[in-house]
């Protein structure tokens, strides 16, 4: 069976947006109420100590786009791709699709996501600790691993 690129657009966004509009999608906690995201829990970091603690936006860039890469978090699973115009899809298991908007800084991921029926309101821009080496990445209390 020949996956198009559409249909693994559409499988990453609806992984990412599994949350509740107000919950951020690697989070295992709701946003506060001014849309900002609390910091990571540093347990949920301290996942390799040789992993390095800052990743410029240009590698961050080049790892994720073109890609899809399949993500688990503590609530939520699922598979995004991430295109180099800064669009992504997002495909959260058992929930949906949806596309977003991304950019790298340098040691954060930011994303967006539209509305969609598991997120009604979507998801406003927020960034999250980008860290990992070697295939195994984190974002905020989620790990990312290219898609097979």
């Amino acid at each position: 069976m020949k996956i198009t690129t559409q249909a693994i657009l559409m499988l990453a966004a609806a992984s990412a947006l599994s949350a509740c509009a107000s919950m951020n999608v690697f989070k295992d906690s709701t946003a506060p109420a001014q849309n900002t995201l609390a910091p990571p829990d540093a347990n949920a970091m301290s996942v390799d100590p040789s992993m390095p603690t800052t990743v410029s936006a240009a590698q961050i860039k080049s790892l994720l786009t073109g890609k899809s890469w399949a993500w688990t978090g503590p609530k939520n699973s699922g598979v995004t791709l991430y295109a180099s115009d800064g669009t992504s899809l997002v495909q959260v298991n058992g929930k949906g699709t949806t596309n977003g908007k991304w950019l790298a800084k340098d040691g954060q991921l930011c994303e967006s996501f539209s509305p969609a029926s598991f997120i009604p309101q979507g998801v406003p821009m927020a960034c999250q600790t980008f860290s990992g080496t070697a295939g195994n990445y984190r974002v905020g209390q989620a790990s990312f691993k290219i898609a097979s």
